[in-house]
């Protein structure tokens, strides 16, 4: 679902499974990444163009990609909200990562901000004698596909350590998610056991390359979030987050980021699984990919 003009990559708002944290704090800052290359001229009103173009945008689409500017100067950039969000929900979230960008990066020419739900990263650089126009198909942002590098990272300070299967429990759900991202067109949710996983991918990632992001996420979260009672891994095209719920999950609704203390000792964990977990994520997002044949 392409355009190929000055604006790439529509996608439509629709309702999904992909759970929301909560309708409350969807404006929590995640991370923000500003840079300054005090060599290009001045930006601001291609700034000003390109979120005014964003923000039009959001009441319609989950995911906008574009490229605007002036005689000086182009920014090209995009923004992408939670999937499951109604489209006056994304509006909201994109106008708030206006005015949070504005405030925490001012006057950056490469810009990032994460809040939980959506975000946005742009770039600008000084334009030449070909104009905008010139740039439309050639621009790094708007062609070149996410290289999936990490981004951000948190890992819960809550020890699940002390409860036996927790790998094995956060392992098939990753692996679930990299598969379901496939099936559900870049979003997937769902509980697994005690353990609630959430993922999705920008809107201009394929399908298959989706599911291979998610799989380098999971793989962050093996790593460096080992015995981690909640952990959400950031990469460059996708998100993967997950909590466990020692105590049950909180009925119907979803939820994920930081919990309390998984409390007293359940059961000893044997070692050894841990270098068999990310296997199972990688052969399961295998199997799975291969009953989709061609389409991958």
């Amino acid at each position: 679902m392409c355009v190929l003009t000055q604006t790439l990559a529509l996608v439509p708002l629709f309702l999904s499974p992909l759970a929301i944290a909560s309708p409350f704090d969807y404006d929590t800052l995640v991370y923000k990444q500003c840079e300054t290359d005090v060599n290009l001229p001045s930006h601001s009103e291609a700034i000003s163009l390109f979120f005014h173009e964003l923000e039009s945008k959001s009441s319609r689409f989950s995911f906008f990609k574009t490229l605007v500017g002036n005689e000086a100067s182009a920014v090209s950039g995009m923004f992408q909200c939670r999937k499951d969000y109604p489209s006056d929900r994304c509006r909201t979230c994109v106008t708030d990562l206006h005015e949070l960008s504005a405030s925490l990066c001012g006057n950056a020419t490469s810009v990032r901000v994460q809040i939980r739900g959506c975000h946005l990263k742009y770039q600008t650089e000084a334009v030449d004698g070909n104009g905008v126009e010139g740039k439309i198909h050639n621009h790094k942002l708007l062609e070149a596909a996410p290289e999936h590098g990490l981004i951000h990272k948190t890992c819960d300070g809550a020890v699940a350590e002390t409860f036996a299967g927790f790998e094995e429990i956060r392992g098939e759900a990753l692996a679930a998610a990299a598969a379901g991202v496939v099936d559900g067109h870049g979003c997937y949710a769902d509980n697994h056991e005690l353990l609630h996983v959430v993922a999705q991918c920008d809107g201009d990632v394929g399908l298959c390359d989706c599911g291979e992001c998610i799989v380098a996420a999971a793989a962050v979260v093996e790593e460096d979030c080992r015995w981690s009672a909640a952990g959400q891994v950031y990469l460059d095209g996708c998100y993967v987050g997950y909590t466990y719920y020692p105590y049950g999950l909180p009925g119907s609704s979803c939820h994920e980021g930081k919990i309390g203390s998984t409390g007293k000792s359940l059961a000893i964990v044997v070692g050894a699984a841990a270098a068999l977990v990310m296997g199972a994520v990688f052969l399961m997002f295998l199997k799975r990919l291969g009953k989709k044949g061609d389409d991958c």
